[in-house]
């Protein structure tokens, strides 16, 4: 049995989740982070656990033909990026083949036919329109990876140029250095922001860290919205400030939209951006599991959810697995909760008398450099068809 502090060879199989690379040692599972698949590593545990080992890299014994050259100083350091040393088509693969095996694990057998090609972010680097610097006594940077220790970081790789040049120009403006959190980042007109993340107050702004990828992440909703040519309703579940409704509604002027969103800040953006561009659409400020008591969303009206990482709460996803949908795309930067949110509607679906079925799943980058991938799901819950059934 090892236990902290041990080293041992291990080989990398694959990729799992949290961007580490698995392998094993004496029938146990090893996750070692900034591996790549087919290493054969010298490790030092770091975590034991009777189930798994964690452990870092102390020597490539023979490195990976899938590694390249990570080109920042600081990668392994800081804790912001996971997969600078692999290829950025390698990663895409990566992500794409983790997408599938978690939601085969979660809702058994699926159809082959259902993953959709992967679609890349347009930027691999140079990309993010927010990032949080730490701040302690006029130094600022990044916070080192499982630590609270500071890295003094003056140009950020995957940070959008704007933002790298308010990041060297940070010194120029001393009231930020006061503050021990600051956040920069691009509004959707452009601007570049500085705020205060320890203050209480603060506004909501742009919250898309991709705008590139989020381009293509709206546009391909909104095509699956409109060939499937809803007649009915459109329900966009957590609907943030409104990154899909808008551009539904400009797209089908005449369907009617309900956004459902809890931060009251991101409702009145959304709201203030309806009434603007005099959208067919409205804003309800409620939690969603709240609002799906107060409802009766039928079979033919579509459902949007576009939850955060956490994913959504267990209670509506019982709730819309509780009768027909003809189609529900569900919007995801986290695969395991989708996986776990998927499992809990097609449970649902069951115990109703019902069929749960998967018809599309497709990956998008939104982040690259990093472990995190957008997930695209469209599904429906249908009635079972007994009538065949002899008795």
């Amino acid at each position: 049995m090892f236990k902290v502090g041990d080293q041992f060879q291990v080989t990398i199989e694959k990729m799992a989740n949290r961007g580490k690379g698995l392998g094993r040692v004496n029938d146990q599972v090893v996750f070692v982070p900034y591996s790549a698949p087919n290493d054969v590593l010298t490790v030092k545990a770091t975590k034991v656990n009777k189930n798994f080992i964690e452990a870092d890299i102390v020597d490539i014994v023979t490195p990976s033909n899938l590694r390249v050259a990570a080109p920042c100083p600081h990668f392994t350091e800081c804790g912001g990026c996971h997969f600078q040393h692999l290829a950025y088509s390698t990663q895409v693969e990566i992500k794409d083949q983790l997408v599938k095996e978690t939601l085969q694990r979660a809702i058994g057998n699926i159809s082959e036919t259902a993953f959709l090609p992967p679609i890349a972010s347009p930027q691999e680097w140079n990309y993010r329109n927010r990032i949080q610097i730490h701040v302690n006594k006029n130094e600022y940077g990044f916070v080192k990876r499982n630590s609270h220790t500071l890295i003094p970081i003056e140009n950020c790789k995957i940070a959008e140029p704007a933002l790298n040049k308010a990041l060297a120009n940070i010194k120029s403006i001393p009231d930020l250095l006061k503050n021990e959190k600051v956040e920069l980042l691009i509004d959707k007109n452009l601007q570049v922001h500085q705020r205060d993340l320890n203050s209480q107050g603060q506004p909501v702004l742009f919250s898309q860290v991709n705008r590139f990828a989020n381009k293509l992440l709206v546009d391909l909703v909104v095509d699956k919205v409109v060939a499937y040519g809803p007649k009915a309703k459109i329900y966009d579940l957590y609907s943030g400030d409104g990154n899909f409704l808008v551009a539904i509604s400009k797209s089908l002027p005449k369907t009617e939209l309900i956004g459902v969103e809890l931060n009251s800040g991101l409702v009145k953006l959304g709201r203030a951006e309806i009434a603007q561009q005099k959208l067919n659409a409205c804003y309800v400020h409620s939690s969603v599991e709240d609002y799906l008591e107060t409802v009766s969303i039928n079979p033919e009206d579509t459902v949007l959810l576009d939850p955060p990482r956490t994913g959504c709460d267990a209670k509506a996803m019982m709730v819309l697995g509780s009768r027909p949908r003809n189609k529900i795309i569900y919007i995801s930067c986290e695969p395991t909760t989708l996986a776990r949110d998927l499992r809990l509607v097609k449970d649902s679906a069951q115990k109703w008398g019902l069929s749960f079925r998967l018809d599309s799943v497709q990956t998008l980058d939104m982040f690259p450099q990093t472990e995190h991938i957008e997930t695209v799901v469209e599904f429906s819950i249908d009635k079972i068809d007994t009538s065949g059934t002899t008795h």
